[in-house]
């Protein structure tokens, strides 16, 4: 799915500084990206500004309707577009404390976490976010 029609289907561009969908890619890359980066600035700057911000509940409040209009753009297949639509409603979760459970509660948002669809729908998600300055 990923492969054959997600990823040909997003501009690689918008990819290019993702490292989490990446079969090369991981942690230790990133943090080896940030650090190139910040040791080049720093041949030239006495000091580097760095803003970190922690996405990682981000996954969590992933509008469906405005991923689905998102992936609508994309070029790919009506029966994935579809399917990945299928895949993200009708989903419900339940709490478990000590032996008592709640009732069970609609998911309207949000990507299933641990699926290997969940970070390129994010990316899909969050694709119109653009870097303001290359530094």
């Amino acid at each position: 799915m990923i492969r054959n029609w997600l990823f040909p289907a997003i501009d690689s561009t918008i990819i290019a500084d993702q490292f989490a969908v990446k079969p090369t890619g991981s942690t230790t890359c990133a943090l080896t990206f940030f650090m190139h980066h910040v040791t080049r600035l720093l041949e030239d700057n006495s000091y580097v500004r760095c803003l970190l911000i922690d996405f990682s509940k981000a996954f969590d409040v992933v509008d469906h309707g405005i991923l689905v209009s998102k992936l609508s753009r994309l070029n790919i297949p009506p029966c994935i577009l579809q399917w990945i639509s299928c895949f993200l409603t009708g989903r419900t979760q339940q709490v478990k404390y000590a032996t008592k459970l709640s009732a069970f509660q609609p998911i309207n948002t949000g990507v299933v976490q641990g699926s290997g669809l969940g970070p390129t729908l994010y990316i899909v998600m969050e694709s119109d976010l653009k870097t303001i300055s290359k530094n």
